[in-house]
């Protein structure tokens, strides 16, 4: 009997312990969930710059009701470009740790924070998905919260299909992953879709696009500096058009990489297509790439959000030209002088152009200048001179040109005669430039370099003033 109340005071005992550390590890999991929201808003806003307020999003806990054992929460992720506002909403239920009781059925026994599962809610907002998933969920998730800043989470999208108001999306489901580390300030990612398919209607442009997979990496230095490691890889995208030949670009790769500390950025994005085709015309290989240096990007963000403050008052739709009074133009520099003081470099490069012939290539850098302390009018004066060096490098493989034209022609021997033809004119052009020292020759190679730096041009080595540069290009329509 002795040994039968001890055992039931020992359980007593021990629910009571674990009901005690179930409320503190719930506790604690409801601050390491807001402390990784607010820095998500953070990030959010580091990355779009704060004075975008056409383009932007925010992550809310809406509600969050914490019991011994579990919690209730629900998340609001809303996503604003430009007039439209889209609003997604995760009802989250979640298990406390340190034992949550559904991995405990799963056979895991390392402790957790917590352990949730989360659903999408049907929303106004999103009632097209649910309508397109067909009884599914369209959208779960479950998250493990561990100790010492670690977790990870599994998303999980079913599958989507409607046609309506001649509109047709057609999505494979699929699912995403990632693992955050360093109390959740850096994470590796990655997820997989077989297809997806958007187009107008069965008789308008239908986009489609095979086997689509990412990772990112991102890490978050002891300076608060972070950075970002980005792919997107595609089988292939297709582009069909019910009065035109279709475009099939095979093996498609986007990566994406960036540093920032604090509202400086050094980015680099990349496209590749291994080949592409216009019906069934084998155009080659291209490769696209940009790169930034040195960017304020809350400072630019606060140009762009100026600019487009004052249209919006002189009542100019998108793209629409309108004058600028010296009171808007006093507004800008305001906004250039903090924009250009970091020195930013912009750079088109690699652009890339290649067949089994040859290659072209094209790289374009501009480096920028602050400008001086002073009145609106001195450092409008200076604006020209912003532009502290500007280098322009031009490519061209005569033979890699020629076989595009004969690709594109057919390859018949019609084709054949054409691409003779274009090789005489191509020459003859080549050779008018040549003789005014626009471009250079290097056996099958077309090749120019104009560097600007300081006032003056230097084409080609042949140094010159701008108007005179100027002059030249005039003189052959360029």
């Amino acid at each position: 009997m002795k040994k039968t109340a001890v055992l039931a005071g020992s359980l007593l005992v021990a629910a009571a312990a674990y009901t005690g550390v179930a409320w503190y590890v719930g506790s604690e999991a409801e601050k390491t969930i807001r402390t990784a929201v607010d820095r998500a808003n953070q990030q959010i806003v580091k990355t779009l710059g704060p004075d975008l307020g056409s383009v932007g999003a925010t992550i809310e806990i809406a509600d969050y009701q914490r019991g011994v054992f579990s919690s209730r929460a629900r998340y609001t992720v809303a996503v604003q470009d430009g007039e439209d506002r889209v609003v997604f909403t995760m009802h989250d239920l979640m298990q406390h740790g340190p034992f949550p009781l559904d991995l405990l059925r799963q056979g895991e026994l390392a402790p957790q924070l917590a352990y949730s599962r989360s659903q999408l809610e049907d929303t106004e907002s999103v009632k097209r998905w649910f309508d397109a998933a067909r009884g599914a969920l369209p959208l779960t998730a479950q998250t493990r919260i561990g100790f010492n800043g670690q977790g990870s989470t599994v998303w999980e999208l079913a599958p989507l299909q409607w046609m309506a108001d001649g509109d047709r999306f057609s999505f494979s489901g699929g699912q995403m992953q990632a693992r955050f580390t360093n109390d959740f300030r850096d994470s590796v990612a990655h997820g997989h879709f077989d297809g997806l398919v958007v187009g107008e209607g069965s008789d308008g442009e239908t986009v489609s696009l095979e086997n689509i997979r990412f990772e990112s990496r991102s890490s978050t230095a002891s300076d608060d500096s972070v950075q970002m490691h980005s792919t997107v890889k595609v089988d292939s995208l297709v582009v069909d058009a019910v009065a035109a030949q279709s475009l099939k670009l095979e093996h498609v790769s986007l990566a994406f990489d960036s540093r920032q500390q604090a509202s400086l950025l050094d980015a680099a994005l990349r496209y590749d297509v291994e080949r592409m085709l216009v019906g069934d015309i084998d155009l080659g290989s291209i490769t696209l790439g940009g790169k930034v240096a040195r960017l304020d990007f809350e400072a630019f963000s606060a140009l762009l959000s100026e600019y487009d403050a004052i249209a919006a008052e002189h009542g100019a739709q998108d793209g629409e030209d309108f004058d600028l009074t010296e009171k808007d133009e006093a507004r800008l520099m305001a906004r250039i002088v903090p924009a250009l003081a970091s020195s930013p470099e912009v750079a088109v490069q690699p652009v890339s152009w290649r067949n089994a012939k040859g290659e072209t290539t094209l790289a374009l850098n501009i480096a920028m200048q602050p400008l001086p302390d002073g009145d609106v009018q001195a450092q409008e004066e200076a604006l020209a001179d912003s532009v502290r060096e500007m280098r322009l490098e031009i490519a061209l493989s005569r033979p890699m040109l020629l076989e595009a034209i004969s690709r594109a022609t057919g390859g018949d021997d019609e084709a054949s005669e054409f691409e003779v033809f274009a090789g005489l004119m191509f020459d003859a052009y080549t050779e008018r430039l040549q003789r005014q020292g626009l471009v250079r020759r290097e056996d099958d190679r077309v090749l120019s370099t104009a560097v600007y730096r300081d006032g003056v041009v230097t084409l080609n080595g042949q140094q010159m003033s701008v108007e005179e540069f100027l002059i030249l290009l005039g003189a052959f329509g360029l």
